[in-house]
This record gives C-alpha cells, structure tokens and sequence, in this order.
C-alpha cells in the first residue's frame, strides 16, 4: 500500500497509456518511479496489462465496485430474478449479526436484511 505524501489519502492503482501508476483520488496526484508528479489521464483500455492481472487496476467509473459479490436474487421492483450485488456491514453492536446489504444491478434499487 502506499499513500499520497502530500494528502495522506490510499493511493489507487490506475492505468494511463498502458502504464500502471498509483493515483491519489482527492489531490489527483499519482506517484510513479517513486516519486509524485501531476499527470493528464486518459482512457487506454485497447493496452494490454503489464501487471499480467496481478494488480487490480481501476479504469473508467462504470458504478460496479471490486470486491463486491454478485448473484442472482429476486428483486421486488423488477418483479423478477436479476444480477444482485450483495456486502454486509456490522450497524449494532459486535454481538449481533451484521446487516446484509443489496443492490440490483438492472434497476439500481437498494435494500437490506437483518437476522
């Protein structure tokens, strides 16, 4: 992990130009060959990775979150099964089950479940 050394914020892996870099996501700063620098970014997703898939690199915001599940589950506003994204987080105290989080991926609708 490294961080940005003039905000402090986790910088993020990115690909420019088929070059992967480190990019700070709120000074916009990316630190490449050890040290930080100012950088235009543009979208190259025609260049190979030079990772070999090794790296999780983000591209283009497109609303999907690495990391998180998908499955198929019933959703009540399509009124069918559709692609569900899942995560869950502890919202009471550590003793309890944590909360279950989806989102359907057709109709961005949101809910959750409790035990």
């Amino acid at each position: 992990m490294d961080f940005c050394e003039k905000c402090d914020a986790l910088l993020i892996p990115k690909k420019v130009s088929g070059t992967v870099i480190a990019k700070c996501p709120d000074c916009n700063w990316i630190k490449e060959n050890g040290k930080l620098t100012t950088i235009s970014f543009t979208n190259d997703s025609s260049s190979k990775d030079p990772e070999g898939g090794k790296m999780l690199v983000l591209e283009d915001d497109d609303g999907f979150v690495a990391g998180r599940p998908r499955k198929e589950m019933y959703c009540n506003n399509c009124d069918s099964h559709q692609e569900i994204e899942y995560w869950e987080i502890q919202t009471r105290s550590a003793d309890e089950a944590p909360t279950r989080f989806f989102r359907c991926t057709n109709c961005d609708k949101n809910w959750r479940e409790y035990d």
